[in-house]
């Protein structure tokens, strides 16, 4: 099932917003007429046309397929694939068959800070480095990120990979990006 908004109302409603196949987003149905309706993307109402089954107040999670100058097309994901990633941690194949985990710690507008248009925090646990705490958030045009990884080989390699990272969240956002990676000191459980 298919969602196709206008590129170029897209483009005039949220020029920041650059949608490349394979990105996936969450959106909001606010009104629904006949095959049309408003999504709610971005804060912002767009133009869409949408699957039968979708209706008003349905909040969707989409995967850009298609971005064209005459149309952009989104796959609408199942509620089941939505469901399992706000319940708990996802699974990122690694190679060599492991697996690790993407869980959203902090969704938009959650524990938003003074002065932050948006906001997520995120962790990803890998069999190697452990967990790794990533919040990223919108300020004043540019993109904030903070890193926290465990003390030793964890932290050093964060540091290592920062300007890498810095690189790709500002080719990714095309926004400027201020990076800081600390470590996380956890808890020392002395019962144990």
């Amino acid at each position: 099932m298919q969602v196709f908004l206008d590129p170029a109302l897209l483009k005039i409603q949220i020029p920041e917003l650059v949608l490349r196949p394979g990105m996936t987003l969450t959106a909001r149905v606010a009104e629904r007429h006949g095959s049309r309706g408003l999504l709610m993307l971005a804060n912002s109402a767009l133009a869409a046309e949408l699957p039968d089954q979708v209706k008003a107040g349905d909040r969707l999670r989409l995967r850009v397929t298609e971005t064209g100058p005459e149309r952009v097309v989104m796959q609408l994901l199942e509620e089941t694939a939505a469901a399992q990633q706000q319940a708990g941690a996802v699974p990122v194949p690694l190679p060599g068959g492991q697996n690790a985990e993407l869980e959203v710690d902090e969704r938009e507008g959650e524990g938003r800070r003074a002065g932050e248009e948006a906001a997520v925090a995120i962790t990803y646990r890998s069999p190697r480095l452990g967990a790794l705490n990533f919040r990223l958030a919108l300020e004043g045009g540019s993109l904030t990120a903070h890193v926290q990884a465990a003390q030793g080989l964890p932290y050093e390699q964060a540091r290592e990979q920062a300007e890498a990272l810095r690189e790709d969240l500002h080719r990714a956002t095309g926004k400027p990006v201020q990076l800081k990676v600390t470590p996380r000191h956890d808890p020392l459980d002395v019962y144990a």
